[in-house]
């Protein structure tokens, strides 16, 4: 005869069984997707050093050199001379001056003496 103890005992037995199960298949999932991308993982590696293989192939100064004796009607490539290469002097500056406060448009709509709005957003000429 069953006693109320061993009905329970049972029944955590069977939820204990079904986590566990419920654990087991979540896990082996998680095993075939860290598979999956572990493989997505080794092709694009693969792929990238194909597509630097091919970059350096084509790359070659000699291969580019006969491309360019072949291609020289059509490109009318010429070596840079000394004269157009610029120097610092000639450069224009990093950053431009600021310019001086009292040249600065106001920046607050409709302060124009007519009561239009005076602010310049660039892609427009007041």
């Amino acid at each position: 005869m069953l006693r109320p103890l061993d009905i329970v005992l049972i029944l955590v037995m069977a939820a204990t069984a079904a986590v566990t199960y419920t654990i087991k298949y979540s896990a082996e999932a998680t095993l075939d997707e860290v598979r999956r991308l572990d493989d997505q993982i080794a092709l694009e590696k693969n792929t990238i050093d194909l597509l630097e293989a091919d970059q350096a192939l084509l790359t070659q100064p000699a291969r580019l050199s006969r491309l360019a004796e072949y291609y020289a009607d059509e490109l009318q490539l010429q070596p840079a001379e000394p004269e157009q290469i610029a120097t610092l002097d000639q450069l224009p500056p990093i950053a431009p001056e600021p310019p001086a406060e009292e040249d600065l448009p106001p920046l607050m709509a409709g302060t124009a003496p007519d009561g239009t709005d005076v602010v310049i957003t660039g892609s427009v000429t007041p």
